[in-house]
């Protein structure tokens, strides 16, 4: 048994689990997009021990009126008659940390409709009305499955927005804050739901980019969209609010007063803005920042992967000179949490819409591209497979994570946990490798993409062959990066013993 991984990654973990869930999402509209379409970047953070696992769920039906109970002690939760397809990126963890995977998983649906999110916690909600509004005996509400049943329906963003209000409006939310982002070809939806039945909905506008860490930052609700009243109705009687409705700012009412303006928000926040406007808002640390705003220059890829990876260079909070920003105070957008960093760039066809991601801390790893279209996966990223996924996520085993090299997830950590421990100068040899690596991908990704995307439409069997085979040549092209990146880096990976390589028969 390899416990070797695990022992010195906790010690060398023991810092960040002490700071709070920190993702980071970046929507930017089409007409802000340098390609003219909906972009999506998301880091997933979570503090302690994780394992990412990728499915590709297929398609299915269900008996009529089946449900579920998704995680212990929330409701009983009535399941869809078909799911659509679906891209789950899965965060799975160890015991102690179940409350964390509730809410790490990443969707994309085969109607090419994303979903993602990021912990607004605290809400000033205390007293959450969390029973089913069919079925008083039904409490607890709803958490893990949320994402999932709108995954497995929405057929449009907008769509996916109202699979969530009346998810909401039934069962109750049972986090204490969230915001969730439902983005496809043509727009993105964000809402903002509050523990128990309140929620505010917003509409990134075309030729904007909107920026969430870690607190609500919606202040104008769409008007028009559900629990719009109510909200203000509702804080009035809590005397959260006393102002008149058009002074009502939902992100200032109902977020913790404890929860407002932390620096591990604030900081993430304004200095992902800076960059996207290209000047400086110091100014804006301690006051109103806006939903969303104008770009100074369309957006691209390779800023969103800058954004992504950003430490705060050449601010005042870039402070740890030549040792890892990763664990730095305030927390940085690319830091120890970081499981996965996900770049979504959506097409005309869903099945060309291509999935940018990077495991663990994203300046440490390779952006692989992944087109939606696929049927199967290459090796290395999925030891379980999805049924059996969902029906352990909140009962996983320890052998699950002890080091295993047909698992790419725990190279990846080895080797940022080398460079996390010699940096700088690891950290350089890596980030070089990984240039080169990228570079040669996208150029890749061009050209399949000049040869896939026209025969979409009339030649799919083919096209997803190609797409298939694409996919599985860039997996071998980073497994290849991450071993030139182990040589010239002098990274010692924990020792295998070798009743553990070759007990399957099937690998051999």
């Amino acid at each position: 048994m390899i416990t070797l991984f695990f022992i010195t990654t906790l010690i060398f973990l023991a810092i960040c689990n002490s700071q709070a869930h920190a993702c980071m999402t970046i929507l930017v509209g089409k007409k802000a997009s340098k390609t003219g379409e909906v972009l999506v970047a998301h880091n997933e953070d979570a503090p302690g021990d994780f394992l990412m696992q990728t499915h590709i769920v297929k398609k299915s039906t269900r008996p009529e009126n089946s449900r579920r109970k998704f995680e212990p002690d929330l409701a009983e939760i009535t399941l869809p008659d078909e799911s659509a397809k679906l891209f789950w990126s899965e965060a799975r963890t160890i015991k102690q940390k179940y409350s964390a995977s509730a809410f790490c998983d990443l969707f994309v649906n085969s109607n090419g409709v994303a979903i993602c999110s990021n912990n607004c916690a605290e809400s000033i909600e205390k007293n959450p009305d969390l029973t089913d509004s069919q079925d008083p005996e039904n409490i607890g509400g709803i958490g893990y499955g949320f994402r999932r049943l709108i995954a497995e329906q929405a057929l449009t963003a907008s769509h996916a927005v109202k699979i969530a209000t009346q998810l909401v409006d039934r069962y109750g939310y049972a986090s204490s804050g969230r915001s969730y982002a439902f983005a496809d070809k043509d727009a993105i939806w964000v809402m903002q739901i509050v523990n128990g039945k309140h929620y505010a909905i917003q509409k990134v506008p075309d030729d904007e980019v909107c920026v969430i860490p870690n607190h609500y930052t919606i202040h104008e609700p769409f008007k028009n969209a559900p629990g719009c009243g109510e909200l203000i109705d509702y804080a009035k009687r809590q005397n959260w609010f006393s102002g008149f409705e058009a002074g009502f700012d939902f992100a200032a009412t109902y977020q913790d007063p404890n929860s407002k303006f932390l620096d591990k928000n604030i900081y993430r926040h304004v200095r992902t803005l800076e960059l996207i406007l290209d000047q400086k808002l110091d100014n804006m640390l301690n006051q109103k920042i806006p939903f969303s705003v104008k770009p100074a220059k369309k957006i691209d890829i390779a800023m969103l992967k800058k954004l992504l990876r950003n430490h705060f260079e050449h601010t005042a909070q870039d402070s740890y000179g030549d040792n890892t920003p990763h664990f730095s105070k305030p927390l940085t957008v690319c830091n120890s949490e970081t499981l996965e960093s996900t770049i979504i760039e959506f097409r005309d066809n869903p099945a060309g819409t291509i999935l940018r991601r990077a495991l663990g801390e994203p300046c440490l790893g390779i952006y692989m591209p992944w087109y939606l279209g696929i049927e199967k996966l290459p090796l290395g990223y999925e030891s379980i497979n999805p049924q059996e996924s969902l029906d352990t996520h909140f009962k996983t085993s320890e052998s699950e994570f002890e080091y295993s090299e047909q698992n790419i997830w725990f190279k990846i950590r080895e080797i940022q946990k080398a460079a996390n421990e010699s940096f700088p100068e690891k950290a350089k040899i890596i980030r070089s490798i990984i240039k080169s690596v990228e570079e040669r991908l996208e150029r890749e990704l061009s050209m399949m993409d000049m040869q896939i995307l026209p025969r979409l439409e009339t030649d799919p069997e083919n096209m997803t062959a190609m797409m298939e085979g694409a996919v599985k040549t860039w997996a071998v092209s980073v497994e290849t990066g991450l071993k030139h990146i182990i040589s010239e880096a002098k990274i010692d990976l924990p020792e295998i013993p070798q009743e553990i390589l070759f007990d399957d028969d099937t690998n051999a």
